[in-house]
């Protein structure tokens, strides 16, 4: 059955458009590629299948190991689901050699050793707590990293970007830095002093100054929390482009609605256009370069951060072990220990 439903996707996939049941409402996700058979398109990306049964026999176990991970239940609209959003987070490389990135996310579902792990930290700036947490089936991986810095005195919060990640082999994949948790009840005076102190962290840098110094931080405690569950190796995955291919759909479909409708007048119509294709860009451009830049810049803040590799299209490889820096506030989240929670009750 599953041999079946992916068939049918990849009809869906080539009108760069596949419908999902969700709450009884028929949804669009256009995301749009192709199982190249007998030609290329140049439109949308070219999937390359090198062996067929190898290839179903991963997809059946990827396809069950995620119902059961995403608390599913085992039903068409559901296989569907799963069949579908797996090939947004493909890279350029992994299209050539489908059956590797299936079995990649197979271990990233049942990589169990970072799940729930959490901590926290008394620093500076108040408590920093941080935690591994599942993700919805919609994001680039199942895990994610947050964290918090706490004030002591009032208990607001303030949020650090999440962290997207999982496990193969030993090796931590990074997909994202972002999704700053909204919720959180952010304090003006506690919002300042956060960020007063993350100022310092760019005081000495003249490269990458484009990179946020949040993420710096989230970094930072990442990296410390892969050392300490002895993971040293990681891959910074490259552009995602059926993601890149899904906000140029979205925007494209949002100009015609708009055009079809009439009600903007010529020139707002105009400014309406270029203002959707500018944040687009701009949001391409941010998910590749400036996240690329994150991981570059860590050789500007630690001694010991060793890329052996960095390229936009094929991703950065990196090694970690034991950080080092003279930046205060960075040292004092590598160095500062875990509190016990016994302790805080």
């Amino acid at each position: 059955m599953i041999k079946q439903i992916f068939d049918l996707i990849k009809e869906e996939a080539k009108k760069s458009n596949i419908t999902l049941i969700e709450d009884s409402y028929e949804i669009p996700v256009r995301v749009g590629f192709n199982v190249v058979e007998s030609h290329l398109r140049d439109d949308i990306p070219n999937f390359h299948i090198q062996n067929q049964d190898e290839f179903y026999k991963l997809l059946n176990k990827y396809v069950f190991d995620a119902l059961n991970f995403y608390e599913l239940e085992n039903n068409y609209n559901n296989i569907k689901k799963v069949l579908t959003y797996m090939w947004s987070n493909i890279t350029d490389v992994e299209m050539k050699f489908l059956e590797r990135y299936v079995e990649k996310y197979i271990n990233f579902i049942n990589d169990n050793s970072l799940k729930n792990k959490n901590g926290i930290k008394m620093t500076s700036l108040g408590l920093l707590e941080y935690s591994v947490a599942k993700q919805s089936i919609k994001q680039e991986t199942p895990y994610c990293f947050k964290a918090y810095f706490k004030d002591l005195d009032s208990g607001f919060l303030y949020a650090l970007p999440r962290i997207s990640f999982g496990i193969s082999n030993g090796v931590c994949y990074i997909y994202a830095i972002q999704n700053k948790d909204s919720k959180v009840n952010i304090d003006p005076t506690y919002n300042l002093k956060i960020k007063t102190a993350f100022k310092t962290i760019n005081s000495s840098i003249k490269k990458y100054r484009n990179v946020t110094p949040s993420f710096v931080v989230a970094l930072t405690l990442f990296l410390s929390f892969l050392n300490e569950n002895n993971l040293f190796k990681i891959k910074v995955e490259s552009p995602l482009p059926i993601r890149h291919l899904n906000r140029k759909l979205v925007t494209d479909y949002r100009i015609e609605f708009e055009t079809k409708r009439a009600v903007l007048k010529e020139d707002t119509l105009e400014t309406f256009k270029k203002e959707l294709i500018d944040k687009r860009i701009l949001n391409d451009q941010n998910s590749t370069k400036k996240f690329t830049e994150c991981f570059s810049r860590l050789k500007l803040h630690f001694d010991n951060v060793f890329l052996s590799k960095c390229d936009i299209d094929d991703g950065i490889f990196l090694e970690v072990m034991n950080l080092q820096t003279k930046y205060s506030l960075l040292k004092e989240i590598i160095e500062v220990p875990n509190i016990n929670k016994e302790r805080m009750r």
